[in-house]
């Protein structure tokens, strides 16, 4: 069985989820290292946005995770600082980040030449999917995130202790974590291809859609949302629901349909 920490340092411990998010960090620091550099658009100010990205980028997914299990947290409410036992709601995320680029677009403006806001979330949208699918394997060690039981050659074993309340008598489940990275791992090199497809100074419009800015932001968001909202149905983890969809379902069924309104808007707009 996996444990969740890497090394044991005596009194202070190093837990594969959090070296995991760190790697992820790292890793998608360089390459938007490069895609700033593509754009030609200021390095100083890609440092400052992943540092504020970072802090409520943490700050939201935890925030929306808290929210989604308020039942749990309102009685055990010091387990909300227990970031490093897993907990982040990539929801929770993207909504902060959306925030976080907006508003710091429209403070840098002049700096940032005559781009769109959209551009950055293009630019950062391969990293955030990257970051998801580095970090997911931080849900195995933790064993959590895992799926209904099966008996597949590729289920996962998990501890009694880790088995969620009426499903003890099962001991391997859909590595749910596994197909979620898998996916973000296929739209990180779409979205990827995307960009060294669109020519540096394509930030301006253009007559075609996927060179729009935004378009490979609402890409992802349509992309993932899609495989998010395909999952969900394995998922037994308790979670606020209605009609039978859980909520991050639900969510990813919003995020489907404002991608696919930027897309119809952006075609009416090109015949007009």
């Amino acid at each position: 069985m996996p444990s969740p920490v890497l090394y044991d340092f005596g009194p202070v411990s190093l837990h594969w989820y959090g070296f995991l998010i760190s790697l992820s960090i790292a890793i998608s620091y360089l390459i938007g290292q490069k895609l700033f550099r593509r754009y030609q658009l200021p390095g100083q100010l890609f440092f400052d946005l992943v540092f504020y990205l970072i802090i409520f980028g943490l700050f939201g997914g935890r925030l929306w995770h808290v929210f989604s299990e308020l039942s749990y947290y309102a009685e055990r409410p010091l387990d909300i600082l227990k970031i490093w036992q897993g907990g982040l709601a990539i929801h929770g995320t993207i909504v902060a980040g959306i925030i976080v680029l907006y508003f710091y677009y429209r403070r840098h403006r002049q700096a940032l030449k005559d781009i769109t806001w959209l551009l950055l979330l293009d630019i950062f949208s391969p990293l955030i999917v990257l970051g998801q699918a580095i970090g997911r394997f931080g849900n195995y060690f933790n064993q959590e995130l895992y799926g209904r039981p099966t008996d597949l050659p590729w289920g996962i074993p998990i501890d009694l202790a880790h088995r969620l309340p009426g499903w003890e008598n099962f001991s391997y489940f859909h590595p749910i974590f596994l197909y979620e990275s898998l996916w973000c791992l296929v739209i990180f090199f779409i979205l990827m291809s995307c960009h060294r497809r669109r020519s540096p100074n394509s930030y301006q419009p253009t007559n075609l859609p996927t060179y729009q800015p935004g378009s490979i932001f609402f890409s992802y968001l349509i992309l993932y949302s899609l495989g998010r909202f395909l999952i969900g149905f394995l998922r037994i983890d308790p979670q606020v629901g209605l009609l039978g969809l859980r909520l991050d379902q639900w969510v990813s069924v919003i995020f489907i349909l404002v991608g696919i309104i930027y897309f119809v808007r952006v075609l009416y707009c090109r015949r007009k």
